[in-house]
Formats: C-alpha cells, structure tokens, sequence
C-alpha cells in the first residue's frame, strides 16, 4: 500500500521527494526538474506557469522554517502519492481514488494545462496506455433510431469491457426501428468491433497532456513512452513539432514498450460476436448436422487415403449421391424358361405322347435378389474377406480388406447400382460391391 505523506501542494511531488529528504536532495533535484520544466525547453502551453510552481516549491522546501511549517499541515490534507521503488511505477505516480471515494468521471482529455495526470473514468487510476475512446450505442423505437454514443478516456481493461457492453446493447435494443434500425445497428457494432473508435485530436491532446504531467513528476520514462503514442496520432505539424520537442527532451530515458495486441482476436473481439456465434450454431442445427458436414466432406472422399487421385487409366463413372442425384434402383430381370429344344417343334410327354406345339414358356421367376441399397443405411459385409478399392471397378487398387460382419454406411451409390462407397467405424472409405453387403439390422458402427 502506498504511504500517506503531507503534500498539501504537492510540492513533495513536483520535485520527486519524500518528506525525509535532506535539503541537499532538494537542490540536486531542483536543478534536474529546472532542465525539464524551463520555458525554453518546455512545450507545454502553460509552460510559465509550472515553472514558477517548481520555484515556488524549491523556495518553501529549502528554508528549514517554512519547510518545517508546510509539514504540519494535519494529516487529513495528505495526498496518496506513491515514492520510488513502489512497483516499479517511479516517482510521483498518482493512485487512484480513495476507498469510498467515487471515481472522477473524464469525458474528455484535459485542456486547462493542470498537471494532474487523467484517470480512467471507469476505475480512476492512471494507466500507461490511456485512450479516448467513442463507443457506439443503438436503441430503436418503432420508426425511430435514437443513437446514444460514449465519450471518454478508459484504461485498457475498462475500454475493452466498455466497447463489449455496448454491443450487447445494440444487438439487444438495435434493431427494433424501422427501416434503419437494422443498418444503424450493423454499423455501430462495425464500429465498436476493434475497441471503439479512437479520434487522433482527441488522443494527441490526451497523451501529450499525460507526458507533461509524468515529466513534471519525475517519471520520465514513462513520460516518453507518452510522447511517443502521441506523436503517432499527430495529424498537424505544429502536433508533431509538440511531441517530438518533448521526446528531445527525453532522448537519454529508456524507451517503455507498450503492450501491443496479438494476431489473434481477444476476448473481447469473441465476446461481441457472440450472438452471432450463437445464430450460427442454432442455425447449424435446424439445418441439420449430417446434410451440412456431408456437403463439406464429400469432396475430400473423392481423394484416397494417401492423398492421390484414382488412376487415369481407368476413368472413373459418374457416382450419384445425396448432393448429386437420387440412386434409382436395378429394374429386376426377367428369367425365360424354355424347353430346351427348338421353337416350332412338338414337346413330349414321358409316354411319348405329343402335346400342343409351343414356343416356349415364358415365365418371371420371384425376384429372390436383395433389395437395393439405400444411402445412409447400415450393412454387413457377408464374404469373408472384402477389398476395399479406390474406384467403382475391380481394375482400381485395393485400399484395405475387411472382415466379415463388419458393419458398414453407404455413402454413395454408382449409377447401376453395383457399386457403393462405404465408411466404416474405424474411417476406412472405398468402393465395395454392394451384393457382398446384407443389411444390419440394428447394427452400429461398432467394428
């Protein structure tokens, strides 16, 4: 936890010192601080005016009698002010606000030249990476749109947390106006997708004023990583002329790199598109699983296992499938029977006796075949060793051999019905004769 020290004016603060420093630790730092804060060497527009404040608190601390009379101002006018080695933050880095205390709200960057640094407006704590941040928000009511934006500088955590909860909103209260609820809500998630939008005047005058304040308090390391951010939103020359004049200032001071996103969406990216995660995967399932996955497998099993075509040799047919057409199944073959002897002559009885001349007797004999394989039912293998092959034919190469009563699926059928691709439980996939097959009944793909 921070001490609790008796800066009334901050003039502790401005020099980088604590209470128990000696009057010789007040001059070095004097003279350091008059380098940095000297109107010649100062961009700041109130340049002047923290000059002579830093005069003003060299004057107050070098004399014993006013030093000692400043320090007995009663504890409850004590500001928190943090003193180096607390986390590596450095001299004079402000805390937020006290427990109880409501954080100030900032809707926008500090203009008024104070040296006080800006403080998220969500928790009220200084941050190395502050952002002015506009985030979108749209309500609809019946014909009309009402847009209801938000303003102000956040830390990163809070920005991001910020810019999700305002796509909630819209994809909540967003579309219900017509006829430009839907587009104004589409452009405002648009919009707050990356984090907000981030308006380059407004950042400028927020960074620049964030790296006067930490120059002011000694932390110059961090005022230049401040200069440098805001030198890359400087869209004028007299910005830029701002900027680099205070990184000259701080050319010896380590450069501080900022955290920068990942490639990769963040949460906060995933947690907006939520929703339309959401439809996606409601979508997915009222189409149905099986028909949308097949159409996005079916045209790798047309590769084999090892990654090559079937041989162009041997031309492979046109297969039918759920995506390519209905399989109509096999006419069923008429058998004639004939007496085995010429047409026209008489036919004999075991007597010898003759009988009316016929030609033949023609007769269809019961369809004993299986029936025709159907798409997506389950069927044993019957012989016992099957091959597995790459094409509808038996010219194509064998993949692998299966057992008997192993159970397959068919997936597609060639167009007389002969051949059929399978897949099995353990992911073999081929052509198969479909007369080797019996259905399963009841069976899995347990094998």
């Amino acid at each position: 936890m921070a001490p609790v020290v008796q800066d009334p004016k901050g003039y502790y603060g401005v020099l980088g010192l604590t209470p128990k420093a000696d009057g010789a630790a007040v001059k070095r730092a004097y003279r350091s601080r008059a380098k940095l804060l000297h109107p010649d060497r100062n961009p700041s527009p109130r340049a002047v005016a923290e000059f002579q404040f830093l005069n003003e608190a060299y004057r107050v601390l070098s004399d014993p009698e006013a030093r000692a009379q400043y320090d007995r101002v009663p504890p409850p006018l004590a500001a928190r002010v943090t003193w180096p080695g607390d986390n590596g933050r450095g001299r004079g880095h402000q805390q937020g606000p006290a427990p109880g205390s409501v954080p100030p709200r900032t809707d926008r960057p500090a203009s008024d030249g104070s040296l006080a640094p800006q403080v998220c407006r969500v928790c009220g704590r200084v941050t190395a990476q502050p952002r002015y941040l506009v985030l979108h928000r749209v309500r609809g009511r019946g014909f009309r749109v009402e847009q209801r934006p938000i303003r102000g500088v956040f830390c990163r955590l809070h920005g991001d947390r910020t810019a999700v909860a305002a796509s909630l909103y819209c994809w909540g209260l967003g579309w219900w106006a017509l006829p430009w609820g839907p587009a104004r809500t589409i452009q405002a998630l648009w919009r707050n997708l990356p984090g907000g939008e981030r308006p380059a005047a407004e950042n400028h005058q927020l960074l620049m004023h964030q790296a006067r304040a930490f120059l002011a308090r000694g932390n110059l390391p961090l005022a230049r990583s401040m200069a440098e951010q805001g030198l890359s939103f400087a869209r004028t020359p007299e910005e830029r002329q701002h900027a680099t004049r205070i990184l000259d200032a701080l050319a010896d001071q380590p450069r501080l790199k900022p955290r920068e996103r990942g490639p990769w969406p963040g949460s906060a990216v995933l947690a907006q598109l939520a929703p339309l995660i959401l439809m996606g995967v409601v979508a997915l399932y009222v189409a149905g699983p099986t028909r949308v996955i097949g159409g996005l497998v079916a045209p790798l099993l047309s590769v084999t296992a090892d990654g090559t075509d079937a041989p162009a040799a041997a031309e492979t047919p046109r297969v039918q499938g759920p995506f390519t057409g209905t399989t109509q199944p096999a006419p069923s073959e008429s058998v004639t029977e004939t007496t085995g002897r010429a047409a026209g002559s008489p036919a004999s009885t075991p007597s010898g006796a003759q009988v009316p001349d016929q030609a033949h007797i023609t007769a269809k004999r019961p369809d004993t075949s299986p029936a025709a394989p159907v798409i997506g039912h389950l069927y044993a293998v019957r012989p016992p060793a099957l091959a597995v092959r790459s094409g509808p034919g038996e010219s194509y190469r064998v993949l692998a051999t299966l057992s008997r009563d192993t159970v397959l699926m068919i997936t597609e059928l060639s167009p007389d019905g002969r051949w059929g691709r399978v897949l099995s439980a353990r992911g073999i996939s081929g052509f198969v004769p479909t007369a080797s097959l019996v259905p399963a009944l009841g069976g899995s793909l347990t094998r």
